[in-house]
């Protein structure tokens, strides 16, 4: 085999027959007719997947709605008009060509809105944090089985290669028994939006309030606690936390800055941090290993280092390598090849496609096929119970203990 190993040559032939059988299963979905999709909640993330679904072959968008008119209208113009807008998301639950919804509204709004869009019949795409509350995320879970219908949640990351390839590496030891994991999420700005008129301001700024959203938590650790959670295969057994609104005193209910430690079985410690004043670190999660250590800095590449004492893997000096502080870093790809990426070069996923069309698109698969997402409300609640308990112990000062009733749905 030359250049390559066996065990390295045996890893790509997976990752093809792989990467080959999406394809077939995405050619079957997209001969079919296609979904008729409505968008609900057409803000910045709202028109983000928008975008996406507007690029694919299986995906026809006739409706989108916002109560906010700048963004419905943008919307519509972002189906080149072919869509028509609402200010009222019952009306595009009432139309009986639309067969399914996408969600991508206010935190508060994702349960009324997915109980409702699931008793007219729709399948559902939801945003993530799936809900405000523990007891909304199961109502939606359990509405969803009685109904028979897909509900699938966006933490994206269930659908990106690179999360995939490193998850792989765990689970064949390369970086041995984990003990320890940081995580976090750090800015430098006051996440406010521009508001033309006072009257929107809790319109727009939603995540600033206590109404609509837990902040931090819900809006950005859930992302992170979901892929710590499936990483490890494992859910906290309790949390200690801080925050505060310390910096930015503008009016906002949520807390500018957050910084939780986890306690996970078998002793390990998972760290988590996010901050608004700060963005040195950016974004970024690491699992320490008694072997190695992963990095995952963005959401299309990350490293693995192994300890000195771990020795090589048998694939390793067939990987893509890079130097970082005088250590050698193997390059974690979704499709390894020989070649190092470049700075700023966007890795391949699905073909060259992202992780949110990845998702939307599998989401229009499962409403043809009748298959389950990689993301179902399931999978989505533990996240949420996570960033809950930790909102709790921040609030009274103590360690949160975790129930193992508060990570599952309940029965229907």
């Amino acid at each position: 085999m030359n250049d390559l190993t066996r065990r390295e040559f045996l890893r790509r032939s997976v990752l093809a027959a792989a990467t080959a059988s999406f394809g077939v299963l995405v050619a079957r979905a997209n001969q079919q007719e296609k979904v008729r999709v409505g968008v609900i909640g057409t803000g910045a993330q709202g028109q983000n997947l928008l975008r996406q679904l507007m690029s694919m072959p299986s995906a026809e968008v006739v409706a989108v709605c916002d109560l906010y008119a700048p963004h419905r209208i943008r919307a519509v113009e972002l189906t080149q008009f072919q869509a028509q807008g609402y200010a009222d998301y019952r009306a595009v639950l009432e139309r009986k060509d639309i067969e399914a919804v996408v969600i991508a509204t206010p935190l508060h709004l994702h349960a009324p809105m997915t109980l409702d869009a699931l008793q007219a019949g729709k399948h559902v795409f939801c945003e993530k944090a799936i809900a405000y509350t523990l007891d909304e995320a199961r109502q939606m879970a359990q509405a969803a089985q009685r109904a028979g219908k897909i509900l699938q949640i966006g933490h994206q990351r269930h659908y990106n290669d690179t999360y995939h390839q490193a998850h792989q590496l765990i689970k064949e030891g390369a970086i041995g028994r984990i003990t320890h994991v940081r995580v976090l999420w750090h800015r430098n700005n006051n996440w406010r939006r521009p508001v033309p008129d006072p009257k929107f301001e809790r319109l727009l700024n939603w995540r600033l309030y206590k109404d609509y959203s837990h902040g931090l938590l819900t809006e950005l650790a859930s992302h992170q606690l979901d892929v710590v959670n499936w990483f490890l295969g494992a859910l906290p057994h309790s949390v200690v936390g801080y925050g505060g609104i310390d910096y930015w005193q503008d009016g906002r209910e949520v807390y500018d800055n957050v910084e939780l430690i986890f306690n996970y079985p078998n002793g390990v410690r998972v760290m988590y941090t996010s901050i608004t004043t700060n963005a040195y670190d950016g974004y970024g999660e690491w699992f320490f290993g008694d072997k190695g250590t992963i990095i995952l800095t963005n959401e299309t590449s990350g490293l693995l280092f192994r300890e000195r004492s771990a020795g090589k893997l048998a694939w390793e000096d067939d990987a893509n390598t890079v130097q970082v502080d005088g250590r050698r870093g193997v390059v974690i790809e979704p499709t390894p090849t020989r070649r190092a990426p470049q700075r700023g070069e966007q890795l391949a996923q699905y073909g060259q496609r992202n992780a949110y069309y990845a998702q939307l698109e599998h989401f229009l698969q499962c409403v043809r096929t009748g298959e389950m997402p990689r993301c179902t409300a399931a999978d989505a609640l533990p996240a949420l119970a996570c960033v809950l308990g930790a909102k709790t112990a921040i609030e009274t000062g103590t360690m949160y203990l975790f129930k193992p009733e508060e990570f599952q749905i309940g029965k229907v």
